[in-house]
């Protein structure tokens, strides 16, 4: 399914005397800074380097690709998609969970496509999220989880990585569970650091959050990527 995308541009337009730090003071997150990506962009690109801190591809689309996606188009699969995604999407997503994983997801209703992994991590955030909820994240994380979780007035706690090992203390992490834990975001492969949850990890984050109704945001969007 290939979607007919618009760009709308957004103007905000004000007749009022505040200055940039009154705007910045104004805002719901005054404090989020230049996204990391941006930074190091800016400066493979001034200074004519490779940029590493993003999956950019060194290597042109497939033709094979390039042809399915015109054939598309020529037949008509250029319309809005159903809220939760293509529905023949979702049902190949439902496939290979089952395939790889033995377990099986309802096509109908157990699967959403979303617009990346940022956006259905906000969107996953944004759902369950309120004022004073607690939602632990394992540092250092992917920026997005943050300013999601702030913005819809929780509380980031957070469980720091050591070098050279970057392994979780399962103690310090059971014991900054309060009764105000709303969320725990994991992420494995972990991003930067490329730590892997063995099944021992998994297996005492089970025994913490069974006894609870936390929800568990897993990010696995390095999930195939094994070193």
């Amino acid at each position: 399914m290939v979607g007919l995308f618009f760009i709308s541009v957004i103007k905000i337009i004000t007749f009022t005397t505040m200055d940039y730090d009154q705007y910045k003071r104004a805002s719901k997150l005054p404090d989020v800074k230049t996204t990391i990506f941006t930074i190091v962009g800016n400066l493979a690109r001034k200074h004519a380097s490779l940029d590493l801190s993003q999956g950019f591809p060194n290597f042109k689309t497939d033709e094979k690709l390039m042809s399915l996606v015109s054939d598309a188009l020529i037949n008509g699969h250029n319309q809005y998609a159903p809220m939760q995604g293509y529905f023949g999407l979702r049902e190949i997503i439902s496939e290979k969970i089952a395939s790889l994983r033995q377990r099986t997801y309802s096509p109908a209703d157990e699967v959403t496509i979303t617009v990346g992994a940022t956006q259905a991590i906000f969107t996953a955030i944004t759902a369950f999220i309120n004022k004073g909820d607690e939602v632990i994240i394992i540092k250092p994380a992917y920026d997005c989880y943050e300013p999601a979780i702030t913005l819809n007035g929780g509380i980031p706690v957070y469980i720091q990585l050591d070098a050279p090992d970057y392994k979780i203390d399962w103690s310090a992490f059971e014991n900054k569970i309060t009764d105000k834990t709303k969320m725990v975001i994991l992420n494995t492969p972990h991003n930067p650091t490329g730590t892997v949850l063995t099944k021992s990890d998994m297996e005492e984050l089970e025994r913490i959050l069974k006894p609870t109704n936390i929800i568990l945001l897993s990010d696995e969007v390095y999930e195939q990527y094994h070193f």
